[in-house]
């Protein structure tokens, strides 16, 4: 029955026989899969119709660009639509809506597929606490001349840096295969198993088999790896660490998206050997973002016992949210938070670098 279900999965997904899909790893693991299935991660991708805000999506509204470009969102025949025109009412443009970036914890941007080589990323994203739509990262500052620029940041399906190929690649699992009319289809939708474990055919070939140690070596286990080799494999998509600082803008606050860029600054991380993402993010589950006890007990691990104690003005430690003040918030976007991972101590109206 396992077997069935690997090469089941692997149709379902279109995917070559090595890469198996997350249900046939939930057999086993059904706990971590169904953690997992209800993390960001998992919901990093979607067809807007099966987005879990694809209601809101196509309910909210959509500013006027520029004074003189208007915007229409809504569900139509089961498809997601915007349709644009211009002021006086002499141009329109209507495009469905193909795909939906981000589990929307925070935002969901919208892109289209516009022909065999081309893709468009929507000028608007859709953001969950307004809920409401805004301008979509990396969009601020674009001039558009005519309708078709002002709907969106348009990309070359097969361009030599291939930046819509990369945004699938992180949003997915598995091989990216092509439609007949060369749209990208992914085998996996989601970050799901096979992302950090890699293909699971023989993993679960040999588990059938009951070859347990054959089984352990088919499969990579990411808690294995040293500290550097993780923070490459998450840096993967969330930005890895630069060999050379001075490349990186510390004090663009854009930049403080990429965990790993600034968790390798913190003298945490260069002191421990064993810091890495997992030490506070267990990769199965939700972040936790309310919860500043659990990351506390991370931080106390260390800071309880060594001799540099936490500053008296840290207060009742049985209460202190380190975090809160050590890796503070920061808003590059009125509608977007991203913690600061650059440990340290922070003067009051700097959140983006911490004092020497």
């Amino acid at each position: 029955m396992l077997a069935a279900l690997v090469l089941s999965a692997a149709a379902a997904a279109g995917a070559d026989p090595p890469f198996v899909g997350a249900q046939a790893c939930s057999g086993c693991h059904a706990q971590q899969a169904k953690l997992h299935a209800e993390s960001a991660h998992a919901r990093s991708l979607s067809r807007p119709n099966n987005h879990r805000l694809a209601e809101a999506l196509g309910a909210a509204p959509m500013p006027v660009r520029d004074g003189r470009f208007r915007f229409t969102v809504a569900a139509q025949d089961g498809a997601l639509v915007i349709q644009a025109s211009d002021a006086d009412g002499d141009a329109a443009e209507r495009l469905p809506v193909h795909w939906a970036f981000g589990a929307g914890d925070q935002a969901v941007t919208l892109v289209s597929q516009l022909d065999e080589d081309a893709y468009i990323e929507h000028h608007w994203s859709y953001y969950s606490a307004p809920d409401a739509y805004a301008v979509t990262p990396g969009h601020q500052g674009v001039e558009a001349d005519d309708l078709g620029q002002a709907m969106g940041v348009r990309y070359r399906t097969f361009s030599p840096r291939s930046e819509i190929m990369r945004c699938f690649r992180c949003h997915s699992t598995g091989p990216l295969a092509l439609s007949e009319s060369f749209g990208i289809q992914p085998a996996e939708l989601g970050v799901r198993c096979e992302s950090c474990h890699g293909p699971g055919a023989e993993h679960v070939q040999a588990v059938s088999a009951t070859d347990l140690v054959a089984a352990r070596k088919a499969i990579e286990n990411p808690g294995r790896l040293t500290q550097p080799e993780l923070i490459a494999r998450c840096g993967s998509c969330h930005r890895p660490p630069s060999e050379d600082p001075a490349e990186i803008d510390y004090r663009d606050p854009w930049n403080v998206r990429h965990q790993p860029v600034y968790l390798t600054q913190s003298a945490c991380f260069q002191q421990s050997p064993t810091l890495t993402c997992m030490t506070c993010h267990d990769p199965h589950d939700r972040v936790q973002r309310n919860a500043p006890d659990a990351y506390r007990e991370r931080c106390m691990s260390c800071h309880a016992t060594e001799p540099s104690k936490p500053a008296a003005r840290c207060g009742d430690l049985s209460a202190a949210d380190c975090a809160s003040c050590h890796m503070p918030k920061v808003r590059p976007h009125e509608h977007l938070a991203f913690t600061n991972h650059w440990i340290g101590v922070f003067e009051s109206d700097d959140r983006l670098v911490p004092r020497d």
